[in-house]
């Protein structure tokens, strides 16, 4: 496992061979803006690096913080994807909506004991520019994750917290969802990264009626986050409330269930949406714990004609879960609040005519460093710093729950 000193030494070599091109590519759209409804963007890179990074896993027992470890994060891209940087123009060219992978290993950071490993399926969400908390600008990648991974070298006695009871049941798989952040610093040259995986107490990652439904762990719930350097696990924190046009919504083009082939993005939709708070509770316990989860009305009209509403009350809606917050302002992401959330709407697909009820999963993040938009055009109007991205959930082209997934439409929303 490379030492701090290595990582640090790399970093900067790297910032050194860089630092020209950056200044002239960075900070680069994505090339999703701007287009005719329901037509398909052109193809763009964006970065897929592997990293090592200093981390926490949490237990949460009836919707508080029960246990709190340290771990170390190792990110493997695997081939051809190695080193997927849209600034070294050897790097292979990767359609940005084509589903990508990444090797995930948690590591005890005393012994360097393997303790976690799996692969998760990467979507590309979003892009923009940020200013740090030294003038710099930023451009931040954002990708959705999902996918299983297994506890290896435990005993028994790790069961219930930090291996979930759900492990054995299912090959030793426990599936997660979550994100991950690439911030390049346009100066520099350096990339700097903020994640989380959660798997969610059984109402949400056991639902009844889909694959791996069951009664295993109603009153806990599994997060793995980074940096772990100044981050304050906690089930209270800012909730996502407002609305307004920013920013947008879009569609990828699947090949038919049962069939192979290219994956595509289309233009973004422009929308107008608004997210309403219900009620915050504890839906995780045996015992009435601190109102970690808040469940809100959403509506968003995009100027395409696609409609995405909530069908009723609770699981319907927009549901989010309070993990913590980082509080370091001078590295990435800055003084920045984190919740995984979920959501269930019925959505209405102005391009295709489809109405489907779908399950979407994602995160929101809170506060951070100031942002604005980053279009393919000129300007770009700041962001308000709620950000909230989700990706439904498909399997076979049918609507899932509790297993790995894609997606074909990506809710990316400021408030």
């Amino acid at each position: 496992m490379p030492t701090p000193w290595k990582t640090s030494l790399t970093t900067a070599l790297f910032a050194l061979a860089f630092s020209t091109s950056v200044e002239a590519q960075c900070p680069m759209p994505d090339g999703l803006d701007g287009g005719p409804c329901c037509t398909v963007a052109p193809i763009e890179r964006t970065p897929l690096l592997g990293f090592d990074q200093d981390s926490l896993s949490i237990c949460w027992r009836d919707c508080d913080v029960e246990v709190v470890d340290s771990c170390v994060a190792r990110w493997t891209v695997p081939g051809p994807y190695v080193d997927a940087d849209p600034l070294d123009p050897n790097a292979p060219v990767v359609p940005t909506c084509e589903p990508r992978t990444i090797r995930l290993d948690l590591l005890d950071p005393a012994s360097a004991t393997l303790k976690w490993r799996g692969k998760l399926r990467v979507q590309y969400s979003r892009t923009w520019v940020e200013a740090n908390a030294f003038g710099e600008e930023l451009q931040v990648w954002r990708y959705l994750l999902n996918g299983n991974l297994r506890p290896l070298g435990f005993g028994a006695a790790a069961v219930p917290c930090p291996v979930p009871p759900c492990a054995a049941a299912f090959g030793n798989r426990v599936r997660y969802t979550g994100y991950l952040d690439y911030a390049l610093n346009c100066s520099t040259g350096t990339y700097e990264f903020a994640w989380m995986l959660n798997h969610a107490c059984d109402q949400f990652d056991h639902a009844p009626g889909f694959p791996r439904a069951g009664a295993f762990h109603p009153d806990r719930a599994y997060t793995f986050v980074g940096p772990g350097a100044g981050f304050a696990p906690g089930p209270i924190q800012p909730i996502e409330f407002g609305g307004g046009t920013l920013e947008a919504i879009r569609r990828a083009n699947l090949p038919p269930a049962g069939s192979s082939g290219p994956i595509t993005c289309e233009f973004e939709e422009r929308i107008q949406h608004g997210l309403d708070p219900q009620i915050e509770f504890c839906p995780c316990g045996f015992q009435q714990g601190p109102n970690q989860y808040v469940r809100s009305e959403l509506s968003i009209a995009g100027v395409c004609g696609t409609v995405v509403a909530t069908t009723g009350p609770f699981p319907s809606g927009f549901v989010s879960m309070g993990l913590g917050t980082w509080t370091d302002p001078a590295r990435y992401p800055g003084v920045e609040a984190l919740r995984w959330n979920t959501g269930e709407y019925v959505y209405d697909d102005g391009c295709t005519g489809v109405s489907r009820t779908e399950v979407f999963f994602g995160v929101t993040t809170l506060g951070g460093f100031d942002a604005r938009q980053l279009l393919s055009t000129p300007g770009g109007e700041p962001l308000p710093r709620t950000f909230v991205d989700q990706s439904n959930s498909l399997r076979g082209g049918l609507t899932v729950r509790n297993v790995a997934y894609i997606s074909d439409h990506f809710l990316n929303l400021n408030y």
